[in-house]
C-alpha cells in the first residue's frame, strides 16, 4: 500500500510516460454488439467489453497525467484519492442476507430451507439468485422457479460470496449508468470463480473456498463502478467516463481491495498454497498472497480472451498449461441446449 501511495503522489513526474486512455469515453462508446465466433468457444463478450476488462487489469502501468482526462473524470479520480488518503472512503455495508448466510454456513447441519427464510426477505436478491440459477453459467438445461432448488444449484459453500456480489450488483443497477460495464464485470467475476473452483487442487483450497477467492478477486471493480454511478447521478451533465473508472482503479485498486476485504471479512487465508508444477509444490505464506493475485491476473487476461472467443495455451508460473487450458475450456463452454446469453 505504501508503494501505491508513493506512485500516486508522484504521478506528476514529467519524465514518466503517461498511459493513453484505454477505451472510448462513455459518450463515444457504441452499444455492445456481438462479434463473429471463433473456432474454439462461444462469443460471450464484445471487443468493447474485452477492451474495458483488459484496461482494468493494467494497474501496473504508470498513472495517466490527469490533465489528459476531462474535468469530470479528473474531479472523480481526485475525490477518490482524497477519500483514501483521509480514510473516508465508505465501503457499502453488507446486507443482512449476507451476514445471516455466513452465520448459517457455520452450522454443519444447515439445509437449503434455512437459507430460503433469509433470501426471500429481499425480493430483488431472490430474483437475482433465480436468474443466476437459470443462467448458462451453471450449466443446467432446464429452468427452475423454485428458490430452494436455486440455492441447491448454486451450492451452500458458494452462497456467501454470491449473495454479496448479487446484492452489490442489484444496488448499482438501480441507477442508469454503467449498466453494460457492471454486466461485463459480473460475467468475468463468475467465470473467474468457476475457473478457480476448477483449479482448486492447484490452489490447494477446498472448491468452495477457491470459488469465493476467484469471485472476489477484483471486487473493487464493482465498488468503483458503484461510486461512478452515484457520482454521475448526483452531477447531471457530468457523467464519469470509463477512463475515469479505469484511472481510479489503476491508482487505488489494491488499497480498495484491502479495505473491502477488511470491511467485509473476506480477507485471504494465510495458508494459501500453490502448486508450482507436476514435479513439486511450493507453499505460499501470507506475504505471498500478492504474488498469487498477480498470477491470477495473468490467468484472468487469458480468461477474458476466452470469453471473447479465443482459448489459448498459456504458461503461468505455478500452473500446468494444459490443466489451465482444460479448465478455461470447461468454464467458457456452453452446456448442450443452452444459450450463451445470460
Amino acid at each position: 500500500m505504501i508503494s501505491l501511495f508513493k506512485r500516486m503522489l508522484g504521478s506528476s513526474n514529467a519524465a514518466e510516460a503517461p498511459r493513453a486512455p484505454a477505451v472510448p469515453t462513455a459518450a463515444a462508446r457504441q452499444p455492445d454488439m456481438p462479434e463473429q465466433e471463433a473456432d474454439e468457444s462461444v462469443q460471450f463478450l464484445s471487443q468493447t467489453a474485452m477492451d474495458f476488462l483488459h484496461a482494468l487489469l493494467n494497474v501496473d502501468e504508470p498513472p495517466l497525467d490527469l490533465q489528459l482526462l476531462p474535468l469530470k473524470d479528473r474531479t472523480f479520480v481526485a475525490n477518490n484519492i482524497r477519500k483514501i488518503r483521509q480514510n473516508s472512503f465508505e465501503i457499502p455495508m453488507l446486507p443482512h442476507a449476507v451476514i445471516r448466510t455466513q452465520e448459517l454456513l457455520s452450522n454443519p447441519k444447515v439445509q437449503a430451507a434455512d437459507f430460503i427464510e433469509v433470501i426471500k426477505e429481499d425480493p430483488t436478491l431472490s430474483v437475482e439468485l433465480l436468474r443466476l440459477a437459470n443462467s448458462s453459467y451453471l450449466g443446467f438445461t432446464y429452468p427452475t422457479l423454485d428458490l430452494q432448488q436455486a440455492i441447491i444449484r448454486v451450492g451452500f459453500s458458494q452462497l456467501h460470496g454470491l449473495v454479496a456480489m448479487l446484492s452489490l450488483r442489484s444496488r448499482i443497477l438501480q441507477g442508469v449508468y454503467f449498466q453494460n460495464e457492471v454486466k461485463w464485470v459480473m460475467e468475468l467475476s463468475l467465470a473467474m470463480a468457476k475457473l478457480c473452483q476448477q483449479l482448486a487442487p492447484e490452489l490447494a483450497m477446498p472448491p468452495g473456498e477457491a470459488f469465493t477467492f476467484g469471485l472476489l478477486h477484483h471486487i473493487e471493480y464493482l465498488i468503483v463502478l458503484g461510486e461512478a454511478s452515484q457520482y454521475s447521478t448526483a452531477n447531471p451533465g457530468n457523467t464519469v467516463s470509463c477512463d475515469g473508472v479505469i484511472e481510479t482503479i489503476c491508482r487505488l485498486g489494491p488499497s480498495l481491495h484491502e479495505l473491502i476485504a477488511s470491511s467485509w471479512g473476506f480477507g485471504e487465508k494465510n495458508s494459501v498454497k500453490l502448486a508450482v508444477n507436476s514435479e513439486g509444490t511450493r507453499s505460499f505464506e501470507s506475504s505471498d498472497t500478492e504474488e498469487l493475485r498477480k498470477r491470477l491476473d495473468i490467468i484472468q487476461r487469458s480468461l477474458i480472451k476466452a470469453l471473447g472467443g479465443k482459448i489459448q495455451l498459456i504458461d503461468t508460473a505455478g500452473f500446468n498449461p494444459r490443466t489451465l487450458k482444460d479448465a478455461i475450456t470447461i468454464v467458457v463452454a456452453p452446456p448442450v441446449g443452452s444459450s450463451s446469453d445470460n
